[in-house]
C-alpha cells in the first residue's frame, strides 16, 4: 500500500481589518486611475444631416454639425477635424478638412475668405456642437451616386495619430450640377429625425415641401 504525504501548507490567516484595508487600497488605485490617469476621451454621435455644396469654382464642399463630448477625466484639446469620404463601389476616397465654421442652408455663406476653425478645449463632462464646412484635398473631386461612408477624425492634442470618432454610411442618388449664376452655390442636403444606419441623400431637399422632407427622412 502506498501512502502519499503532502508537505505542510501554512494557511494565511487574513484578519477582517486587513481585508478591508486591501479592498480600500484597490478602490483608491482604481479611483486615481479613473480620475487622473485616464486622460481625455472624446466621443461623437454619427451625423444625422448633411449638405453638399458646389462653389462657383466647381469645388465640392461638405457641411454638417459635430457634437463632441469629453467623457475622460482630464481637459482635452481638439486641434482640427477631417473626414474621409469613400465610395464603397470603387473604393476611391477623398479627404476633406474642416475649413470654416458655418451653415450652408438658410444663411449667407462667405466662401471668399477662409476662416480656419479654432481648437476646441473641453473639460471632463463638457460637450459642444460645431457646424463645419469641409474643403477637399483635391479641388477637382466629384462624387458619384451610390453608397458611401464618411469617417470623422479628430487631431487631438498630444496624440500620436488622429482619433477616429465614427463611420456613417450614405446612400447618394443625386449629383450636384454647376449653377448658371456666378454667385450661387447649388446645394444637396438631407437629414434623419432619428438615428439610422444609412442616411439617404437626395435632391428632394431643395424642391420638396417641408412635410414631404420629414416623411422621407423618417424612412
Amino acid at each position: 500500500m502506498f501512502h502519499l504525504s503532502l508537505p505542510n501548507i501554512a494557511l494565511v490567516n487574513i484578519e477582517p481589518k486587513d481585508f478591508i484595508a486591501g479592498t480600500s487600497l484597490l478602490i483608491s488605485l482604481f479611483t486615481a486611475y479613473w480620475n487622473i490617469l485616464r486622460g481625455a476621451k472624446f466621443v461623437s454621435p454619427p451625423l444625422r444631416w448633411i449638405t453638399f455644396g458646389r462653389l462657383p469654382n466647381q469645388v465640392l464642399i461638405i457641411n454638417f454639425p459635430i457634437s463632441i463630448t469629453n467623457i475622460g477625466s482630464l481637459t482635452g484639446v481638439i486641434d482640427a477635424f477631417y473626414i474621409e469620404f469613400r465610395n464603397l463601389s470603387s473604393r476611391q476616397s477623398q479627404k476633406f478638412y474642416a475649413w470654416k465654421e458655418s451653415i450652408l442652408v438658410g444663411q449667407e455663406f462667405n466662401y471668399s475668405q477662409p476662416e480656419i476653425p479654432t481648437p476646441i478645449a473641453l473639460k471632463s463632462g463638457e460637450s459642444v456642437v460645431k457646424y463645419y464646412v469641409f474643403y477637399p484635398d483635391s479641388l477637382d473631386f466629384m462624387y458619384a451616386c451610390g453608397l458611401h461612408t464618411i469617417s470623422l477624425y479628430a487631431y487631438v492634442n498630444n496624440s500620436q495619430k488622429p482619433v477616429k470618432l465614427y463611420d456613417k454610411k450614405l446612400d447618394i442618388d443625386s449629383v450636384l450640377n454647376p449653377s448658371s449664376f456666378s454667385n450661387e452655390i447649388p446645394l444637396l442636403f438631407s437629414y434623419n429625425l432619428i438615428p439610422t444606419k444609412i442616411l439617404r441623400v437626395s435632391n428632394y431637399g431643395a424642391e420638396a415641401p417641408m412635410m414631404s422632407m420629414i416623411q422621407i427622412a423618417r424612412k
